[in-house]
């Protein structure tokens, strides 16, 4: 037997040296403690408090953590809230879930008691070391007991009309959408785009064969149109949905249109978001003036692009492999940047990764105020009227995304 149920005592696991009484919930504390002392949640508010919350809360017997509850004693929820208009609990519950499973996969916790939170629950799981969830030794196959997600990040999928109603239905709720916590350095960022005066224009990229077929001087049929290359990766769509749901909490309402729609007239109209790395061919263009950059061998020889430092050219630490299987995937690299862009004189902001996964990660980033409070900790306190470009990583693992991580950060003044 794996799991330590702490709510009914079990007696002390002799053959593991572990006992689910007073020395199991001491050790469950020890390992919570490590766990909120990672990266992946030291710097968040959020997450910590909830983790700790429904751990020891699941430690003294309670086994009936419901999502109105733990709206209203972790995250201050009124009594009689809307779960479906205000689903903290649920997003935050959800990513916990993907930040515990990115701690356990890293060398070096393999041998540490885990602490599960299994999906559509909100009472942790304890699992002893050298055992996983389940009952299965550790390092076994978990193909049978998990089937492995499809890639639906390898796919490209047909979604302009799915993405405009998720935008419409986000702005046209944001009257009664509050937001999910308290995020001044989020609002900072993101200030110059949203008292701009007009609607920011969404730039969304493409997949470049779209655009570039075999018939460029007539265009493709309808049939190819519809049959052929999709419109948005899968992966522009996700970031696109974390935007289209922050801005409609902000009651700013936007415009949607594809880069290849897009001229330097349209940049010029008011704020611009730009979405997608080398799918967006606006993206590519602007972010050169910018310190982070990206760069690319993608034409003939070795298909390899990567995050360049202006003032480091030669260094090559983020850098994708666009040859190797994508099953070997293991970290993507993404800018995220706001900056008054000199050629448009509108603000801009950037949310692109070398790969999907890193476009993913950046569109979780410029969503999420723990994250943003966690790049500007030690940001100059002019940073909100100036500029901000930060390059962030995030571990893949079977062609998922992880949290994302900061690599570097820069802050600048506009001339």
């Amino acid at each position: 037997m794996s799991r330590l149920n702490v709510l009914d005592h079990l007696a002390p696991l002799e053959n593991r040296g572990f006992s689910a009484s007073e020395a199991g919930h001491e050790a469950v504390q020890q390992q919570l403690d490590r766990i909120l002392a990672h990266p992946f949640f030291k710097h968040s508010k959020r997450y910590p408090v909830l983790l700790r919350y429904i751990v020891e809360r699941t430690l003294r017997g309670d086994s009936q953590l419901k999502e109105r509850t733990l709206g209203v004693e972790v995250f201050g929820r009124d009594p009689g809230y809307d779960t479906n208009e205000d689903p903290v609990v649920r997003i935050t519950a959800g990513e916990i879930r993907k930040r515990i499973a990115q701690y356990y996969y890293e060398p070096g916790h393999e041998s540490e008691l885990r602490i599960e939170l299994p999906p559509g629950s909100y009472v942790p799981e304890f699992h002893l070391p050298g055992t996983a969830p389940g009952g299965q030794e550790a390092g076994a196959s978990t193909a049978a007991a998990e089937p492995r997600p499809g890639k639906l990040s390898k796919k490209r999928i047909v979604i302009y009309l799915a993405a405009a109603l998720g935008l419409a239905a986000a702005i046209t709720g944001a009257a009664r959408v509050r937001p999910w916590t308290s995020a001044k350095p989020l609002d900072d960022f993101w200030n110059p785009v949203l008292r701009a005066g007009s609607e920011p224009l969404v730039c969304i990229g493409e997949p470049s064969s779209l655009s570039q077929g075999g018939q460029e001087h007539v265009g493709p049929s309808v049939s190819d149109y519809i049959y052929g290359p999709d419109h948005i990766a899968f992966s522009d769509a996700s970031a696109l949905f974390h935007l289209a749901e922050f801005l409609g909490s902000r009651g700013t309402s936007s415009r949607l249109q594809a880069a290849s729609a897009t001229t330097l007239t349209d940049l010029r109209q008011g704020p611009v978001v730009l979405v997608a790395g080398f799918d967006n061919e606006w993206t590519v263009r602007i972010a050169q003036s910018l310190r982070y950059r990206f760069e690319s061998t993608l034409g003939p020889g070795p298909r390899i692009a990567w995050v360049e430092d202006r003032l480091n050219p030669s260094r090559r630490d983020w850098t994708v492999d666009f040859g190797q299987k994508y099953s070997q995937l293991s970290q993507d690299y993404a800018i995220v940047s706001r900056f008054s862009d000199p050629t448009t004189g509108q603000p801009v902001v950037i949310a692109a990764g070398l790969g999907e996964n890193g476009t993913i990660a950046a569109g979780e980033f410029l969503t999420d105020a723990d994250e943003m409070l966690g790049a500007t900790k030690s940001a100059p306190r002019e940073w909100r009227k100036g500029n901000i470009e930060v390059v962030l990583a995030t571990q893949v693992i079977d062609g998922k995304s992880g949290p994302p991580r900061v690599l570097a950060t820069y802050f600048w003044q506009s001339h």
